[in-house]
């Protein structure tokens, strides 16, 4: 408890909300270069651990900050902390709020087709596949783009991947607005802009990161590098047949209003259910 105190009143927080598939290692990499800033990706105890608990149980996410991620913080001895997981968007924003943290935030996007098929072509297919269960939403976790009860499994693998690139793209905007309230520094940003100096120098100085002369040398030689492409891992035999368009339609089409309250309260029975499978 002493060291999540330490952390919330000492130490610079900044997280990133995006989708995962959209640049955030090569972000981590990158920052990592400045000397005032310790920048992760996904370091351990990874918020994967207890993501899909979670999102429905708020205490359960402020313990797991309050004794297990802030205290690993602590031990990280420069003034700014940055993590790149795109996990902080599912469930630990509001948990970290109500315990004081005033984190700095990082909108990292990337086109919503292109996220959806690097998703597509890693077989990480939200709601269906193991990896999907423990790192992405599925969609009966949405906060913002809703389907009705049973739709999800009418629709095919690529429009779950683009529903979930949705759903995220959403959550910026709705975390975008909850930044305002809580008068927290935000940036938006594309992963385009990862490419050049002039990108990471715009990141920089929304988040009043300085650049030394040191720190522009060492991203000079990275800037431009792609991190965590995952090519090994990708699935030859899986060859997209079709309609981006149509179905991107069907499913934008497709979207609700989302009732968080009969979701939290449904939530406990199916997060049991997916421990049992073997999260």
């Amino acid at each position: 408890m002493a060291a999540a105190q330490r952390v919330l009143g000492q130490k610079q927080l900044v997280f990133c909300v995006t989708n995962g598939r959209s640049g955030s290692k090569t972000l981590a990499r990158l920052l990592d270069c400045l000397q005032q800033v310790q920048s992760q990706h996904e370091p351990a105890p990874s918020f994967h651990l207890i993501m899909r608990w979670a999102q429905n149980n708020a205490a359960l996410a402020e313990n797991f900050w309050l004794y297990q991620k802030l205290p690993a913080i602590a031990d990280c001895h420069k003034p700014i902390y940055l993590e790149t997981s795109h996990l902080f968007a599912k469930g630990f924003i509001e948990p970290l709020l109500e315990l004081g943290g005033r984190p700095k935030i990082i909108f990292l996007s990337r086109d919503l087709r292109a996220t959806a098929m690097s998703m597509l072509m890693l077989n990480d297919i939200p709601g269906r596949t193991r990896r999907a269960l423990k790192w992405y939403l599925s969609p009966s976790d949405a906060l913002c783009a809703g389907l009705r009860p049973g739709q999800a499994e009418t629709f095919s693998d690529y429009q779950l991947c683009y529903w979930h690139a949705l759903e995220m793209q959403a959550r910026q905007k709705h975390y975008s607005g909850l930044a305002a309230k809580h008068g927290l520094t935000t940036v938006a940003a594309d992963v385009s802009g990862l490419n050049s100096m002039a990108g990471i120098e715009a990141i920089c100085a929304a988040l009043a990161i300085g650049i030394t002369t040191e720190d522009d040398a060492r991203l000079r030689k990275l800037v431009g590098i792609r991190e965590n492409t995952r090519e090994q891992e990708k699935t030859a035999s899986l060859v997209y047949t079709g309609d981006h368009d149509a179905e991107e339609e069907e499913l934008r089409s497709s979207i609700i209003e989302v009732n968080t309250g009969a979701r939290r309260r449904a939530g406990i029975d199916r997060y049991i259910s997916t421990a049992w499978r073997g999260l």
